[in-house]
C-alpha cells in the first residue's frame, strides 16, 4: 500500500512539473522594423492581438533597423535612413543565422525561437505554432540574443517601444509638412530682410539729397 501511495504522489509530481518546465520556457518574438511599414503594423497587432488572449504567452521586442519618414519626393515610396549600425549588423546575423533569402530583405523580419520570416506571412498561424513550438521546448531558445552576444552588441541599447518616436535623432525635413513649414518660414525671414536694407539704402540716398 505504501509503494502504491508513494507511485502515485511521484506521478502527480511529474505532471504538475511538466506545466511549470513549459512556463520557464521564456518565449521572446523579436520584429526587425522600420516605422511607418504596413506589414510591421500587420505583424505588431497580430502579435497584440495574441498578447490580449494571455499576455504572459511571449515577449514582444521591437529593433527598429530603419527609420525617418520623408515622404516629400514621393508619398508611396519614402525614403528611409538607417537609424541603428548596431540593429543592422544584428539583422544582417538573422539572416544569415536563419539563411532567409538576402534578396528578399524587408521587414518586418521576425524570429521567434528556430523560426524566421521576411514579411507578414499570408498565414499568420504559422507565427502562432513557432510560439507554440518555442513554448514547449525544454529549453529556452533564444538565437537572436545570442547572436547579439557574439557580435558584441548591447541587445538593449537597440530595443525600441513601439510607442516612442522614431529614431533617437531623426533626419531633418521629417515629413513634407515640416519642410514646406521651414521653407515659407525661411521665405519669411528673407523678405523681411529685403525690405529693411531697401528701405535703409533708400534713407541713405535720401539724406544724401
Amino acid at each position: 500500500m505504501k509503494k502504491f501511495l508513494l507511485s502515485i504522489i511521484a506521478t502527480l509530481s511529474i505532471l504538475v512539473m511538466i506545466p511549470v518546465t513549459y512556463a520557464k520556457s521564456d518565449v521572446t518574438v523579436y520584429m526587425f522594423t522600420k516605422n511607418g511599414c504596413p506589414a510591421c503594423e500587420s505583424a505588431r497587432e497580430y502579435f497584440e492581438g495574441l498578447l490580449e488572449e494571455d499576455k504572459d504567452a511571449f515577449k514582444l521586442v521591437n529593433i527598429e533597423v530603419w527609420c525617418g519618414n520623408d515622404y516629400s519626393v514621393d508619398q508611396n515610396n519614402p525614403s528611409w535612413i538607417l537609424g541603428s549600425e548596431d540593429a543592422y549588423t544584428l539583422l544582417m546575423a538573422v539572416v544569415d543565422h536563419y539563411k532567409l533569402d538576402e534578396s528578399q530583405l524587408g521587414t518586418p523580419i521576425i524570429a521567434i525561437g528556430d523560426y524566421a520570416t521576411i514579411g507578414f506571412p499570408n498565414d499568420p498561424n504559422e507565427l502562432k505554432d513557432a510560439i507554440n513550438k518555442a513554448k514547449k521546448s525544454k529549453k529556452e531558445i533564444d538565437n537572436v540574443k545570442k547572436l547579439a552576444e557574439d557580435n558584441k552588441i548591447d541587445l538593449t541599447s537597440v530595443i525600441k517601444s513601439f510607442d516612442v518616436e522614431s529614431c533617437d535623432k531623426l533626419p531633418e525635413n521629417k515629413t513634407a509638412d515640416e519642410r514646406a513649414s521651414k521653407y515659407s518660414t525661411a521665405i519669411i525671414i528673407a523678405s523681411i530682410v529685403i525690405l529693411v536694407s531697401g528701405f535703409a539704402g533708400l534713407v541713405v540716398i535720401g539724406n544724401k539729397k
